[in-house]
């Protein structure tokens, strides 16, 4: 499967761009503490329909998760938002948020604060690009998280025009790698994008890659469900204006 021709870069693929927005939301959230800030794609809903389709009750698929135990990390955090909506629909088990940016991270704890959660929502620094995924595999997710999201966070690293230092390659290209190690086995990657179709998402996460190193070659993802948004025609081509796919992380066969 070939890979998509990469996106135009764009002042959403750089930090100082998030730094400065969430600044702007930390000021909005201090003179009015009910501002909890921009939530992506709430003009399609996409948080509670990716809630869900995580949830038991709901989804006419078998994902194996409980609501008493799941664990779940979200990449490219922001203002926690997802995570605070899967809390409120009645998950219990450990949450991280992580986020490159340091004001994306003051800004999600803050509002974490402001809640009365029995198991409060944690938020982390991390680079997903920079720092080894060793940084957030320890004690009970050792092995991996069960439920890694990504709500926009692989969006804005297709928009940048960095290059990984060991291959040359723009930094999209080392995601999957990068992210790999953070699921389980067996575990799910949940990822949502404004800017690829859902064929272009299985293009960059399923399947073997020329960026992936020897510890990724093990694994690949197997798509099991994806989320409905509402949809459009154009040209004769029915589409959506954001796409949701869930995979697996399963091993190779060797």
């Amino acid at each position: 499967m070939s890979q998509p021709t990469h996106l135009e870069p764009s002042e959403l693929g750089t930090k100082e761009y998030w730094d400065n927005l969430y600044t702007t939301e930390i000021t909005n959230h201090a003179h009015n503490p009910s501002d909890t800030g921009t939530v992506w794609f709430d003009d399609s809903d996409a948080e509670a329909k990716l809630i869900d389709f995580l949830s038991p009750a709901d989804s006419d698929l078998d994902l194996g998760l409980s609501e008493d135990s799941t664990s779940f990390l979200d990449l490219g955090t922001g203002n926690g938002s997802l995570l605070f909506g899967l809390r409120d629909a009645g998950w219990k088990g450990r949450m991280l948020g992580v986020d490159y940016s340091r004001k994306s991270v003051e800004f999600a704890r803050r509002i974490a604060e402001s809640r009365d959660d029995e198991q409060p929502v944690e938020f982390l620094e991390y680079d997903i690009l920079q720092t080894p995924a060793s940084a957030l595999l320890a004690d009970s997710q050792s092995q991996g998280w069960d439920v890694v999201l990504d709500k926009g966070t692989f969006d804005a690293i297709s928009l940048s025009s960095e290059t990984d230092p060991a291959t040359g390659h723009r930094v999209a290209e080392s995601y999957r790698s990068k992210m790999t190690p953070l699921v389980r086995e067996g575990g799910l990657f949940l990822v949502t994008s404004c800017n690829w179709t859902e064929s272009e998402l299985r293009s960059w996460f399923e399947g073997v890659k020329e960026d992936d190193n020897e510890e990724t070659k093990q694994w690949r993802f197997e798509q099991v469900g994806r989320v409905e948004y509402p949809s459009f025609s154009f040209g004769g081509v029915k589409g959506q204006t954001i796409s949701s796919l869930c995979f697996r992380k399963v091993r190779n066969s060797t």
